[in-house]
This record gives structure tokens, sequence and C-alpha cells, in this order.
């Protein structure tokens, strides 16, 4: 019997569910594939760099919106760390919202919809490991920032699949590979007037502990011995984008 499934960076995803929203809503179910998988750890992790990285004033009220926020476990990170934000989420599982709302509800307001569907104004945006997911990215991009003042994008860093950058694919989980200039067209459109990067290791989400490094250390001698593609550590990368579009 033919495997139809494709293991990406450890998700196992079936062959062009990748917009299958009742394959999603499973996924977001309880002791779902999300949680099988470590979902909630590596988002949680990839909150805790974000707050790391960027550094806003824990007392200072502002408003944040978490797009894509799936069962929340950035929006419970935030919420400790900045006790004063206005935080919302968003995600496009019915399932993951309203598990949301029955875990978090008491300290952040939560809509089904995708990122298209975003309505307000808030003064952050946080987008952790979603727009890889989406052939039309830069669409979504724009969207995000006509509806905040700061945009912070989370993704894999130069992401390859056998050794190549990655092309839209229906039947992969992640559809680009993203460089630091990769969201700069941003600029000449007047949808921003300043974006910082951050490239930065994950252990214990998408990075590696220093055993694995010794052993792809050695397996990249014999890659290169044998001319084939070196293997590199996983990286992500943060993109803080300084929103300069107020609004539609």
């Amino acid at each position: 019997m033919k495997d139809d499934t494709i293991k990406d960076h450890g998700w196992w995803v079936k062959d062009d569910i990748i917009k299958d929203h009742g394959w999603w809503e499973e996924y977001f179910a309880h002791d779902g594939g999300w949680e099988r998988n470590g979902g909630r750890l590596q988002t949680r992790i990839f909150a805790e760099h974000f707050t790391n990285l960027i550094q806003l004033e824990p007392s200072t009220a502002f408003s944040i919106l978490d797009a894509g926020c799936a069962l929340g476990e950035a929006i419970k990170h935030f919420s400790k760390v900045y006790p004063n934000a206005s935080i919302y989420g968003i995600d496009f599982s019915r399932t993951a919202i309203e598990r949301c709302k029955k875990e978090l509800g008491k300290i952040a307001s939560f809509s089904v919809g995708d990122l298209e569907d975003i309505e307000g104004h808030y003064d952050i945006i946080y987008c952790s490991h979603t727009l890889e997911h989406f052939p039309d990215f830069k669409e979504k991009t724009r969207n995000l920032a006509r509806h905040c003042n700061r945009l912070c994008i989370l993704v894999p860093y130069k992401e390859l699949r056998d050794g190549k950058p990655l092309i839209p694919c229906a039947s992969q989980h992640h559809q680009h590979t993203f460089w630091r200039n990769s969201f700069e067209f941003l600029v000449p459109e007047g949808l921003s007037h300043g974006i910082k990067t951050h490239v930065f290791s994950c252990p214990g989400a998408w990075g590696v502990n220093l055993s694995t490094r010794v052993r792809q250390g050695i397996k990249n001698i014999a890659r290169v011995i044998l001319n084939k593609p070196m293997v590199s550590t996983p990286k992500q990368i943060l993109y803080d984008i300084i929103v300069t579009c107020k609004g539609e």
C-alpha cells in the first residue's frame, strides 16, 4: 500500500490536505496531531524567543493580535510577560478557537477567521510560523500590515528541500524559502519604512541539541567527500516590520 504522507520537519501531513479544514479540525482536537507532535511546546518556545528579541516595556499598555494562534500557547506567554496588554487571537480552525475560549477566555479575546478576515487595528500583530504555509504569502502580509503599527513575523530561515529553495507545491506543508530580504517588497510599496531581522536557532522546537550537531558535522564531512549538499542546522528568522500604512 502506498504511503501518501509527507514528513516535513517533524510534522506528518497527508498528501493534498494542507487546505483541508476538516483535517485541521481533527489536528487541533483534544489529543490530536497538534498536541501529539509537540505543537504546544513549539508555539511557546517561539513566543519566548520573540519576547527576548523584541524588547517591549512589560508595563506598557498595548494591543497585540496573534494571527494564527492555534491553541494559544503564545497568548499564555504574552499574558505573563505583558500584564497590561490587550491580547487577541485569530485562527481559521473553529476547534482551536473553541478550545482557546474555554481555556484562555479570561485573558484574551478570540475569533475564527483566515488572515484575510482580520478586522480592526492593533499596535502589534504577531504571526508565528504561519505564512510559510501559503503560496500567496506576500498578499497575506500586505493585508496584515494594513491592520497594525508593527508586524512581527516568524518563519523558518533558508529552509531547503532536497538542497534547493522551496517552491509552491500543493502536497507540501511549506511553500516558500525565506531570506533576510523576503519582506523588503513592503518598503517600495509604502507599507513599511523599516524592517529589522533576527536569525536564531531554536532548540526544543526546530533547532537541534549538541549531540545532533556533532552527528550532523560528521555526516557533512562525508557529504563533502561525496559532493553532496551539506545539511545545516535549522534556524528561524524574526522580521520586525514597522508599518507606515494605517488602515485601508
